[in-house]
C-alpha cells in the first residue's frame, strides 16, 4: 500500500537525515541532560563508597541500568551525522567519571573479597579440631 503523494510521512527516531534545526537542538540538549543526570548518579555512587557509607547495590545497578537506556534512545534519536564535538566532549568527560568509578569498585570489591577470606578461614578454624590440619599432613609425608 501506497501513501498519498501530499501526505507527509514523519521521521523516525534516530534517523541520520533530521533537517528540522530546532528538532535537532531539541535532541541535543535532551542528549545533554541526559549526560547530567548520568553525572550525577555515577558521582554519587563514587563519593558513597568513598565515604565508606552503606549503599544499595541493587538500587545503584537499576538506575544506572535505566540511564544505559536513556543515553542510547538519545544516541539513536540524534543520529551519527547530527553529532558534534561538543557532545564528544561530554562522552568524554562521562568516560572519566566511570573510570574513577570503576576504580572505586575495585577497590571495595577487593576488600569484600579480603573480608569474605578472613570469615571463611575463622569459620574453618572454629570447625577443624586439628585431624586434618597441613602440620599433620606434612608430618605424615616426611614418614
Amino acid at each position: 500500500m501506497t501513501e498519498p503523494p501530499n501526505k507527509k510521512v514523519p521521521k523516525r527516531m534516530g534517523d541520520p537525515t533530521i533537517t528540522d534545526p530546532a528538532r535537532a537542538a531539541a535532541l541535543r540538549e535532551g542528549f545533554s541532560q541526559t549526560i547530567e543526570r548520568i553525572e550525577r548518579l555515577i558521582d554519587l555512587e563514587t563519593a558513597t563508597l568513598q565515604q565508606y557509607r552503606p549503599i544499595d547495590f541493587s538500587e545503584f545497578n537499576h538506575r544506572k541500568s535505566h540511564a544505559l537506556l536513556e543515553l542510547s534512545r538519545a544516541m539513536r534519536a540524534l543520529g551519527a551525522e547530527t553529532r558534534d564535538p561538543a557532545m564528544h566532549e561530554e562522552l568524554e568527560r562521562l568516560s572519566g567519571k566511570l573510570k574513577r568509578n570503576l576504580a572505586t569498585l575495585e577497590i571495595h570489591l577487593k576488600a569484600v573479597r579480603q573480608v569474605c577470606t578472613l570469615i571463611s578461614r575463622a569459620i574453618q578454624t572454629a570447625e577443624s579440631d586439628g585431624t586434618y590440619s597441613s602440620a599433620i599432613h606434612r608430618r605424615y609425608e616426611q614418614s
